[in-house]
């Protein structure tokens, strides 16, 4: 299996070999003893990938005892400093890689949301990669987010490190070209219902969920994105 990945991936790397310095992609899939499964260089399609992002401030509910009759209510504050991004990009040799994860404007790197976390899909692969676990370091350079924002604004670039924690397998199956997202109860089923949870999806019935089984191969997914979208001005 490592052997056909490895084969498919070279091919992704002389289909690369011109890249834009603002739209590139470097990134290494390695098994969990360590060993390189995966070499991924490719370069972002600026003409699918209309932003590199959506950024939305996130909102804490608290609960408390209010006014002299002892009222017990809940509020919500929206905090300005911690951001909650969806990323969806498009690759020029057919992948595509979403992802959710934490912006807080105080600190240098954020996790990848527990719940929804980030899919790797299409393209040479075939395959799917997902996994709920890992982390995004921006350093100095931040991801263009405008705090003083209270609304959702798309992000027009970035630069940042990735360490990714998931699966891949056989049986993972492979997305479609555009990956969706839907309200979930269950983190399994889509549901037209209000919910707080939500996942990525390829045909609008049914969560993509990282394979757990005893066929899945853990992978570890480490490298640098950059990403530039010419249409979308810093606000």
């Amino acid at each position: 299996m490592l052997r056909i990945l490895s084969i498919s991936f070279c091919a992704l790397i002389l289909l690369s070999c011109k890249l834009k310095n603002e739209n590139e992609a470097e990134l290494t899939a390695l098994l969990a003893n360590g060993t390189p499964a995966v070499y991924f260089l490719g370069e972002i399609d600026s003409d699918l990938t209309t932003s590199c992002g959506t950024a939305t401030p996130v909102t804490a509910s608290t609960t408390g005892t209010t006014g002299t009759t002892g009222t017990t209510g809940t509020t919500s504050t929206t905090n300005n400093t911690r951001f909650s991004v969806i990323s969806q990009l498009f690759f020029k040799t057919k992948e595509t890689l979403n992802m959710r994860f934490t912006y807080d404007s105080n600190q240098i790197q954020g996790n990848i949301d527990v719940q929804q976390g980030f899919v790797l899909a299409g393209g040479a692969l075939s395959k799917t990669v997902l996994g709920t676990q890992g982390t995004v370091k921006w350093f100095n350079q931040g991801l263009n987010i405008d705090t003083s924002v209270t609304g959702a604004q798309q992000l027009a670039f970035f630069s940042i490190e990735l360490t990714l924690n998931g699966t891949y397998s056989e049986t993972a199956g492979t997305a479609s070209t555009v990956l969706n997202q839907c309200n979930t109860l269950d983190g399994v089923n889509c549901t037209s219902g209000t919910s707080s949870t939500q996942c990525f999806t390829s045909n609008n019935t049914t969560c993509l969920v990282q394979n757990t089984s005893e066929t899945a191969t853990p992978v570890v997914i480490r490298g640098t994105i950059k990403c530039n979208a010419p249409n979308v001005f810093p606000q």
